[in-house]
């Protein structure tokens, strides 16, 4: 467990950690422990995927544009993200929606960031993976897989 996360910290692209092992042996505790460790990373401020702002690899579509304008971004350190993965998930809540009261309100369109967002760069916990409806687990793997 040691070594897959360390290396897992030190090249994320790995693509993520299963943990598994009998109740109370700490896993909890030792992800949780690993997040406060790591150092703040460098983001775009504002940003809802927390984007890297040189690397175009950890880019949003936003950002990128932005970059390649060669317009100015807001930077700021922020603690890597950890975001726990609730048992009662809903697709919108792991993926992101619409957000549907600034449409209603405002008559805007406009992209609410699910857990994966806030998780990019980061850490998404998730216990008891087993208990997960399919589709969720599949949407996870996906996600691992991809990068995003």
């Amino acid at each position: 467990m040691k070594l897959a996360l360390i290396l897992n910290v030190i090249d994320p692209k790995i693509g993520g950690v299963m943990i598994m092992g009998d109740r109370g042996t700490g896993k909890s505790t030792t992800i949780r422990a690993i997040a406060d460790l790591l150092p703040e990373i460098p983001v775009v401020a504002d940003d809802m995927f927390n984007s890297h702002p040189s690397d175009l690899e950890l880019m949003g579509d936003e950002v990128r544009n932005l970059i390649k304008k060669q317009e100015a971004v807001e930077t700021r350190f922020i603690k890597v993200p950890m975001v726990d993965l609730p048992l009662g998930a809903t697709e919108d809540r792991v993926c992101g929606t619409i957000d549907i009261e600034k449409a209603l309100m405002e008559g805007v369109k406009t992209f609410e960031p699910g857990l994966l967002a806030k998780a990019n760069r980061g850490i998404l916990y998730v216990d008891e993976v087993n208990l997960l409806d399919d589709h969720l687990v599949d949407i996870l793997l996906d996600s691992a897989a991809s990068g995003w």
